[in-house]
Parts: structure tokens; C-alpha cells; sequence
């Protein structure tokens, strides 16, 4: 009995080791778990999955969620605008599905998403193949970088794309998360990755919100952390010499990003376009050419001195001989390669100036516009099958003034103007025609792209409002540093001048897009400005196309012109967006065929939500009836429209029509 006993105390510690064994290893899972639990039931942080869904008409559409920036910022406070595109799961078919993804230019800046290079491939698809629903949605967010592009692109593979298009460079080292970003991670690419995948976790973003409150209150304070542009708050002070380690370290980082993008696109055979980057080369200079603490350089200095004086005395040829002899003491100054090549331009030297432009672009020590480093990166990884580079940079350059790209097609350092966005739309519609997408034979493609782009051009959804919004965001960028040292104040909005207030409420963030081009509208409407007022219904339809409203005032608008053509084509199209007893009505009054009216008031009947409309849409239907010869129909739904609205004048007179006139 002792035996057993003293055996039994042996095997009971031992399960009681293994047991606390077990627990001790499984606590910090188990207090994790709690936390992350009761965090979420606090809704404390933030879901930062990347769609949101909304039900509208019965429909669940998916929209990028908002919130999803806080993946990539945490320091610097900043919330980017998110486009208003959207899509459903599962992809319905005959449907064309595109996500265009990367920085401020893919958003479009400085007109947002509707000057943006995807609303006019959106649209010039579309115009080509009718029969399809063409998606093209649009990802982009001012300020991030590949490490956004690919983080997205993981997720995006399970949304039935069918291509992929990266605009993606510029911000390689000042984007959110970048080396010499204030949001990077210790400039180190795999702890960058882990923390994209922590992140989406409540506990860590307290720890990180812990982290960022303490660094505040007892670490280095930023001169520029709060104030002045997204730019100057995330990049002044980081400069990064071309050949330095930091300049090394983000292309490689840049390049492991986009051969894991390709990997990822090739394992789910995504077809995936890389724009190359795009940057004004001739009018605009160097932003930082010496770093601050560098010691002076006699000789550069005098050469470089000597060639501005002979440049301003118009003696371009001299100049260029001592800005020559300044480079051979400094080969790497950016300013003296744009003297350089300003001086080759004016005396018409074009393609020595091209070269000399690239360099001091390449050169400049504030990385905001994408060196040929990068765009050498997309071109390595073109396959000519899946993987696509789009020389983008070649079809500006070709339809530049001397094949150099300048303040013709880019508004600043980098970002396309209108017909530069549209440039790049029609430049990957042609990289879908090369690669046969959508369809298959180069038959069916030619025969499809044909259209008139200058009529292209006209119809563009970019209002005078958004040229506004986008002239007075460029004006704010413009007027501080890097631009200028001294800041210009903000310019004044005329009191008067209505379309101003709107934009820089808009601008400001204190409307929506869809808020400010209605009341634009309603604007217009006050001034019986009907051109006018019918760009910002083409408008609002061309964004948010599942708002039945703009549809139903557009076709008011046509028939204030007598345009009966055009409103019927627009009336038509609002039903598949919605059924309204107003749009059938009205269908039913523009026919000119009597049974043709009839089907569309007995629709009207159908969706009539109110007494009101019931009886509006019977007495239609009795006119129709009556212009048919069946007089019993006619009384009969003239009757019912007076069950319906007993007071309803028109049938009241209808009905007494009908009686008074023998069958």
C-alpha cells in the first residue's frame, strides 16, 4: 500500500509539473488574448481592414475603408482622402476589375480621384467596350510607398482582380514607413513587415500609441513635426546624398518590395502593369544641392559663381564652359548640372541638356522626385507576359517641347497636370491592347480603339470647381518650403466669389467632394447656368454613380433644353441604378408610341412609393390608353387615380374628358 501510495504521489506531482508547465507557457497567450479581447469590446484602436461595406438599393458594395492610413501613420497626424470608388463580391460577370495603386499622383493631386489617371482609363474603356462593366479602383494615398503598394496588394489578390497598376517611386524614402520618413521602423525592411502584420492587433496599437505619447513628451522634439505641408513634416532635414548608404539602402528596399510584388502577381497569374516615374526635369531646379554642414569648396564656388554671372549677361556659352569646370571639382552638385543644362537648352543643345537635366534631378539631395535608379528597378522586372513596365516617362517626353518634360504636362516637381493624367490613362489602355486584355485578338482591339480623343477630352467628369479646388491645393503646396524657405500667407477668398468659397471648403475638409459639387450645382441652378449645371451632375454620375438623384436632375436639365434625346438616354441609364416612378413617368411622356408609354406608366405604378405618385402614374396611363382608342381602360385608371388622390385635378379633367366624348 505504501508502494502504490508513494507511486501515486509521484505521478500526481509530475501531472501537476506538466500541468503548471503547460499554463506557464500558455499565460502570456491567454493574457494576451484578454487584452486583445477586451480592447475590442472597449473599441479602443481602430479596424484597419482595407474595405468597409455598405448596402445600397439592396446591394452590398465594398468601399475602402478610411481608416486603413492608420496602418502607415502613427506620428505624424495626417488622414489622406480615400476614393469613393467602389465594387462587389462576388465580381459579377462581363466585369473588367482593375486596382491602380501607389502615392499622391495615383490619387490624382491635385484634383483628386476625378482627374485622376484611373477615371480616364475608367472612362475610355468604357467608351471602347460598352458591354462590359469596367472597375477601376482606385487605391492610391498621398504620401506611402511600396511598402504600401505591397501590404494592399496581399489583400487585393482574394478581390478577383484582373490587373494590377503600380504608379509607385516617388516617396520611396519620405512615404510612410520609408528610411527617412519620421513613420519609418528603424529604416529596417523585415521589421517594417512585422509590423504590418501587428498592427491590425488592438494590444499593439496601444503599445504603439503608448510609444508615440512617450516619444512626444520625452524625445527629441521636431521643428516641423506639426506644422507646414505632409512634405515638409515627414522630409526637411532628411537629406540623403546620391551613392550614400541611405540612398543604397532604400533602392534596395524598394527593389526586394517590388520583385515581392511580382512574386506575389506571378504565384496568382495577376497581370501587373509598373509605370515609370515621371518628374519635371526642365523647369524645375534642384531642391538641395550642398548638405548644410558641408565644409565650403573654393574652386566649385568660384566657377559656379562665375557661370550664374555669365548666364544673367546672356552669355550662355561661357557660362556652360565654367559650370563645366565646377563639375569637375564636384560632379555630384544638382544645381550645377540644371545651370548646366539650362545653359545647353538656350543655346540648343537638346539631348546634351536632357542629360544634364536627368542628373540634376538624379542629383538633388531632397528625394521627392524618383531618380533613374528606380525606374531602371520597374524596367529589370518587365517579363513580357505578366509583368509590364509602362514607359510613362517616354510618352511625356514625346509629346513635350523638345522631348523635355516641363511645366507643359506637370503642375510642380512631379504631379501631371489634367492632360498629363490623361496621357497616362491612354498609355496604359495601350499596354492593355499590347497584352490583349479583355479581349483576346488584336482584330477586336483595333477595331474598338478608335476613339476621338480631343472628344475624350471634352467630356472629362474635371469640372470648373475641381480646377479650382486643384489651383488653390497647389497654391497651399507651392507657397512653403521646399519651394520657398519664407512661407506666403495664405491668400484671401473674395467674399463674392462663390465657386472659391466652395473650393477651399472643400480643400479645407469641411465638405465632402460629393457636398461641394452639389452645392455647386445647386449654385448654378440659382443662376440658370444649365452648361454648367449639367458638367456637375456628368460629374457627381461619373464618381458616385449609384446615387439615383444626379441621374433624375440631369434628365430635368435636358428637358429645360428641350434635349428629349439625351434625357430619355439618361433616364434610362438611372434604372439600373434604381427604379423610380419618376424616371418611368417620364419615359412614358417622351414615347412616341403609345403601347411604349403604356409599359413604362404601368412600371411607374409598379415603384410609385407614395399616393402621390400612384396617381400621377394612372392618369399617364389613362392618357396612353385613351391615345389608343380603349376608352373603358382610360375611365377605368382615370377612376383609379381618383381613388387614389380624390382632389387630383388633371384626373378630375381627364375623367370629364372621357365621359363627355361618346365611344
Amino acid at each position: 500500500m505504501t508502494r502504490t501510495s508513494k507511486a501515486s504521489t509521484t505521478d500526481l506531482s509530475k501531472a501537476k509539473r506538466q500541468a503548471f508547465l503547460v499554463f506557464t507557457l500558455l499565460f502570456p497567450l491567454i493574457f494576451l488574448a484578454l487584452t486583445e479581447f477586451t480592447l475590442r469590446l472597449a473599441r479602443y484602436g481602430s479596424d484597419l481592414s482595407l474595405f468597409t461595406k455598405e448596402v445600397i438599393n439592396g446591394r452590398i458594395y465594398y468601399f475602402i475603408n478610411p481608416d486603413v492610413k492608420g496602418r502607415y501613420f502613427a506620428r505624424v497626424d495626417f488622414t489622406p482622402n480615400t476614393s469613393p470608388d467602389f465594387f462587389l463580391m462576388p465580381k459579377p460577370d462581363s466585369t473588367f476589375r482593375i486596382f491602380c495603386l501607389g502615392g499622391s499622383t495615383t490619387a490624382g493631386f491635385p484634383y483628386s480621384f476625378v482627374g485622376s489617371f484611373s477615371t480616364f482609363l475608367r472612362d475610355r474603356l468604357t467608351a471602347m467596350f460598352p458591354e462590359w462593366k469596367i472597375e477601376v479602383i482606385n487605391l492610391g494615398m498621398t504620401a506611402t510607398n511600396s511598402f504600401t503598394v505591397l501590404d494592399l496588394a496581399r489583400e487585393l489578390v482574394d478581390y478577383q482582380p484582373d490587373l494590377f497598376i503600380v504608379y509607385d517611386g516617388h516617396n520611396e524614402f519620405y512615404g510612410a514607413l520609408g528610411i527617412a520618413s519620421r513613420e519609418s521602423v528603424f529604416g529596417s525592411r523585415w521589421l517594417t513587415q512585422l509590423y504590418l502584420r501587428l498592427v491590425h492587433f488592438r494590444t499593439f496599437q496601444l503599445l504603439r500609441d503608448l510609444y508615440v505619447t512617450f516619444a512626444r513628451w520625452f524625445g527629441e522634439r521636431h521643428e516641423h513635426g506639426e506644422g507646414g505641408t505632409m512634405m515638409e513634416r515627414l522630409a526637411r532635414g532628411q537629406y540623403i546624398p546620391y551613392g550614400s548608404d541611405t540612398y543604397w539602402k532604400g533602392y534596395e528596399i524598394f527593389e526586394a518590395n517590388v520583385r515581392e510584388l511580382v512574386a506575389l502577381c506571378r504565384s496568382h497569374s495577376m497581370p501587373l502593369f509598373l509605370g515609370a516615374q515621371v518628374s519635371n526635369l526642365r523647369d524645375q531646379p534642384p531642391f538641395v544641392s550642398t548638405l548644410e554642414q558641408a565644409p565650403p569648396n573654393l574652386a566649385f564656388d568660384a566657377h559656379y559663381t562665375e557661370g550664374l554671372k555669365l548666364m544673367v549677361e546672356g552669355r550662355f556659352a561661357d557660362a556652360l564652359e565654367a559650370f563645366r569646370s565646377a563639375l569637375l571639382v564636384d560632379s555630384l552638385h544638382a544645381d550645377a548640372h540644371y545651370r548646366t543644362a539650362r545653359c545647353l537648352d538656350t543655346l540648343g543643345r537638346k539631348r546634351e541638356a536632357l542629360l544634364h537635366y536627368t542628373k540634376a534631378r538624379d542629383y538633388d539631395l531632397l528625394r521627392f522626385r524618383a531618380s533613374s535608379d528606380f525606374n531602371a528597378v520597374l524596367l529589370a522586372m518587365d517579363d513580357d507576359t505578366l509583368i509590364t513596365f509602362v514607359d510613362l516617362e517616354r510618352k511625356f517626353k514625346v509629346n513635350s517641347p523638345d522631348s523635355l518634360i516641363g511645366n507643359e504636362l506637370i503642375l510642380e516637381h512631379l504631379h501631371p497636370n489634367a492632360r498629363g493624367y490623361f496621357l497616362i490613362a491612354k498609355e496604359y489602355a495601350w499596354k492593355m491592347h499590347w497584352r490583349k486584355l479583355i479581349v483576346h485578338t488584336d482584330d477586336e482591339w483595333n477595331r474598338r480603339d478608335n476613339l476621338d480623343d480631343e472628344r475624350m477630352w471634352n467630356e472629362r467628369a474635371l469640372t470648373a470647381l475641381d480646377e479650382r479646388c486643384a489651383q488653390r491645393r497647389l497654391t497651399l503646396l507651392t507657397s512653403g518650403w521646399p519651394f520657398r524657405n519664407d512661407p506666403l500667407p495664405d491668400p484671401p477668398i473674395d467674399p463674392n466669389d462663390t465657386l472659391g468659397i466652395i473650393a477651399e471648403q472643400m480643400v479645407r475638409g469641411l465638405i465632402t467632394w460629393e457636398q461641394g459639387h452639389v452645392t455647386a450645382a445647386e449654385y448654378y441652378a440659382r443662376r440658370n447656368d444649365l452648361a454648367s449645371l449639367e458638367g456637375e451632375y456628368k460629374a457627381l454620375i461619373n464618381q458616385i454613380p449609384f446615387n439615383v438623384s444626379a441621374y433624375l436632375l440631369l434628365g430635368q436639365v435636358y428637358l429645360h433644353q428641350n434635349k428629349n434625346m439625351e434625357a430619355a438616354g439618361i433616364l434610362v441609364r438611372s434604372l439600373d441604378v434604381q427604379e423610380t416612378s419618376y424616371a418611368y413617368r417620364t419615359l412614358g411622356m417622351l414615347a412616341l408610341d403609345p403601347p411604349v408609354a403604356i409599359n413604362f406608366f404601368l412600371h411607374a405604378q409598379r415603384v410609385a412609393g407614395s399616393m402621390q405618385e400612384k396617381a400621377e402614374a394612372a392618369t399617364l396611363l389613362a392618357q396612353a390608353y385613351w391615345r389608343t382608342g380603349d376608352r373603358h381602360r382610360a375611365v377605368s385608371e382615370a377612376q383609379n387615380a381618383l381613388v387614389l388622390q380624390p382632389n387630383f385635378a388633371p384626373a378630375q379633367q381627364l375623367l370629364r374628358a372621357l365621359q363627355s366624348t361618346s365611344p
